[in-house]
């Protein structure tokens, strides 16, 4: 019984501490590409961005520091879902092509020191989000769990989660388990991911919501209506809430929300139609893309 009174301590202490805090946005600033920009990927360290156009075709990279844009690829499907290694050393991107009307994706790395391109992951069906591993990445493909990494490697492969099927699949322990949140039978789940601590999962359910729960699926907490979420830190998500006439988004704003979900923060700006957020908080920046193809960078403070 003490065990379980200081476990429920801790837990209120902790919401208690989220909702104390104190979010500021200190400042906002465009990046000008040539071109449009979509679907912004910051790394883990918050120096370096990735975008693509809006159909997804090429990926360009943007260096803070050196203020440069570094073509990655002009292959048709390479700004969906790229990633950063461990080390902020290399890019993993997709390469698309269509064999008789049916996809299939390969995995390409471009390393960022002699900008050489090496195929990691042959053409295949059903290729989802690649996640950052010892020296390479782990992602699943046409149903199997894939490792593909510069040499040998003996590092665990860490939890990874995806949707599969518009179900929730997750990887640990060396094996799959479907999880069903919701416990309805018609649940399709969307926008599927790890928290940077491996503890919990952050997903969508169309029609529903946005959740997050623990790896045996229990929720944890409702954030309401929030599209294309991810993690800024293991206590924040951000996603977008955006509007639509049934044809064209009307309105869309990036919003900061504690995992507990009682803290919501608007970010973005009330002029503008910003949408699909990406976050460092290791870098306190989260940067995401207006509908007309501007990318902006907040740079924010939690006390």
């Amino acid at each position: 019984m003490k065990t379980l009174r200081f476990i429920v301590l801790l837990c209120v202490g902790i919401s208690f501490a989220i909702q104390a805090q104190t979010i500021s946005v200190l400042k906002r600033y465009d990046i000008v590409p040539e071109t449009k920009a979509y679907y912004p990927v910051l790394n883990r360290t918050g120096d370096k961005l990735l975008y693509s156009s809006e159909g997804y075709n090429g990926l360009w990279m943007y260096d803070f520091k050196k203020n440069i844009v570094t073509e990655i690829s002009d292959q048709p499907g390479a700004g969906y879902e790229p990633t950063f290694d461990n080390e902020n050393l290399t890019i993993f991107y997709r390469r698309t092509s269509y064999v008789q009307n049916r996809k299939f994706d390969a995995i390409e790395s471009f390393n960022l020191a002699n900008h050489k391109k090496t195929l990691m992951l042959s053409p295949k069906r059903d290729v989802k989000q690649a996640k950052n591993y010892h020296n390479g990445f782990v992602v699943t493909a046409e149903r199997k769990l894939i490792k593909s990494t510069f040499g040998k490697t003996t590092k665990s492969i860490p939890v990874y989660v995806n949707n599969q099927d518009l179900k929730i699949y997750l990887y640990r322990n060396n094996k799959f388990t479907i999880l069903n949140p919701l416990n309805e039978q018609d649940s399709k789940y969307l926008w599927v991911s790890v928290s940077p601590d491996e503890t919990m999962i952050l997903f969508t359910a169309a029609g529903k919501g946005t959740y997050i729960c623990d790896l045996q699926g229990k929720i944890i907490s409702s954030l309401g209506y929030l599209n294309a979420p991810v993690w800024y830190n293991n206590n924040y998500v951000v996603g977008m809430q955006d509007k639509d006439d049934g044809h064209v988004i009307t309105d869309s704003k990036i919003i900061l929300i504690s995992v507990n979900g009682k803290s919501k923060t608007v970010i973005s700006e009330s002029n503008e139609i910003a949408m699909y957020p990406t976050a460092s908080g290791e870098a306190s920046k989260i940067a995401y893309n207006t509908l007309d193809g501007k990318l902006r960078i907040a740079e924010i403070s939690i006390k």
